[in-house]
């Protein structure tokens, strides 16, 4: 059986200060080790991205790569 490739992340809530901005995660690509996220300055919404996990600070890769 083959595991997951895309793992939804909305319901674990996991975000991060960068720039002036809020990270927060929304899912994980297995298959190219991309992230969706959604970017926030001052509590508005700026707009959805895509990172790659490599860009990601450690204490977040640690949350995430057990999944």
């Amino acid at each position: 059986m083959l595991k997951k490739q895309f793992i939804d992340l909305k319901s674990k809530n996991i975000s991060y200060e960068q720039n002036n901005q809020t990270i927060k995660l929304l899912s994980f690509k297995k298959s190219n080790m991309s992230l969706e996220v959604s970017i926030f300055e001052n509590g508005e919404y700026i707009k959805n991205s895509t990172i790659v996990f490599a860009h990601l600070p450690k204490s977040i890769k640690a949350r995430i790569k057990p999944l």
